[in-house]
């Protein structure tokens, strides 16, 4: 018998109208806090340092008001996104658009093809305007928790 994995998203890792403090990193910084919570992240300074990197990099920014910041880490136990609803809007990074929305995936630095697939999955459906609709009329923690769960599917 195989054990179910478990989903990548939770309702315990949705924050609804997240005070963003006008920064990224504060959101960052939130969002993996609920990850070290749950045990999803065992190192949230890492993690954060990680996820920070990454973005200055390349921006996560998308049109229509989401970003995902990701990374991959040893600080992360297992592969996970947590998403905040923001209660104002923050720019992530010059020049691109506000965001209001953040999907935070969190990846175990030895599964990168999992990893990207998620990304990838995620990534196709902002395109969507009905996916960019629903976390802003979610109600609850748990109707974006399913919405995530039913996006990514099963990999």
């Amino acid at each position: 018998m195989t054990a179910t994995p478990e989903p990548f998203t939770l309702p315990d890792l949705v924050a609804l109208d997240l005070a963003g403090g006008g920064k990224p990193e504060e959101v960052v910084r939130s969002l993996t806090d609920l990850l070290a919570q749950t045990g999803r992240v065992t190192d949230a300074d890492a993690f954060v340092e990680a996820v920070m990197a990454r973005e200055a990099l390349e921006p996560t920014a998308l049109p229509g008001g989401i970003a995902i910041p990701h990374s991959r880490s040893d600080a992360v136990a297992t592969l996970s996104v947590a998403v905040g609803r923001l209660a104002s809007p923050i720019t992530f990074a010059a020049g691109k658009p506000s965001v209001d929305v953040v999907l935070l995936i969190a990846a175990p630095d030895e599964d990168p093809s999992l990893y990207l697939k998620v990304l990838a999955k995620i990534a196709g459906s902002c395109v969507k305007s009905s996916f960019r609709t629903a976390p802003r009329t979610a109600e609850t923690s748990d109707e974006v928790a399913a919405l995530v769960t039913a996006t990514i599917g099963r990999l």
